[in-house]
């Protein structure tokens, strides 16, 4: 079937999905119209103006294919429990010997825009906060460098700071619950398709270092804490 035929099929089962919203048939006509879309490559602006497409769920990487470090997939797993999305690693084999995993989102193609943003500006604090404490550690001490301390002091710096913007968020996300309730809960049209989507997957484990530094760890959740994604951000998301 080429593409033509199958953007003719996704835009008949858009419309039999607007018309029947409320019972399954509409449902399924919705989530097959999407995995369509999914399996060839189909942007959402090749339907055409079509008001379901907004509501088109989707699915994008946020880190390019590489040996994923642990605190990468832990904020993602925050940000994917916050903000509306389900996440998973898409893992493709590299010369036939080393297995390079991304962290995907997926979600409401709006939704995916201020998950995968959200998720940058953790990233890039994250980064930045750490290497400051750990220079500035150096320098205020009588330590000297070296590959093992720095190590102790970075990773639990880090665990800190994810736990600092983790419970960050669940306060925000609690005080918008009232006002923004859309915005706090995953669709259950999203819940749906990613149960289809996730058929197969297998359950990925990880390791997280201990804390072996409680001052790195206390200053990391402290300053994770103290990060304010702000209210007008969201809102802002909320009104597009």
């Amino acid at each position: 079937m080429d593409n033509e035929k199958i953007i003719r099929k996704v835009k008949r089962l858009l419309a039999l999905a607007k018309e029947n919203k409320s019972d399954e048939e509409g449902q399924s006509a919705f989530m097959l119209a999407q995995r369509l879309m999914l399996e060839n490559d189909i942007d959402a602006a090749e339907i055409g103006d079509n008001e379901d497409v907004s509501d088109f769920i989707t699915e994008n990487n946020v880190t390019i294919y590489k040996r994923l470090f642990w605190w990468e997939k832990r904020l993602a797993r925050i940000i994917a429990d916050n903000f509306r999305v389900k996440m998973f690693y898409d893992m493709k084999e590299d010369s036939g010997e080393i297995t390079k995993s991304a962290i995907t989102f997926y979600g409401l193609d709006k939704d995916l825009v201020l998950a995968k943003e959200m998720y940058l500006l953790a990233y890039e604090a994250l980064l930045f906060h750490s290497k400051f404490y750990v220079n500035s550690y150096y320098e205020n001490s009588e330590e000297k460098r070296s590959r093992y301390l720095t190590e102790s002091l970075k990773s639990s710096y880090i665990r800190g700071f994810l736990k600092g913007i983790e419970r960050k968020f669940e306060e925000q996300i609690s005080v918008l619950r009232n006002e923004f309730e859309i915005l706090v809960l995953t669709p259950q049209i999203v819940i749906d398709a990613y149960k289809i989507r996730s058929e197969g997957f297998t359950k990925h484990k990880f390791k997280i270092p201990a804390v072996k530094e409680d001052g790195a760890y206390d200053n990391g959740y402290k300053k994770g804490n103290s990060i304010d994604f702000t209210k007008s951000m969201i809102s802002e998301n909320v009104e597009s």
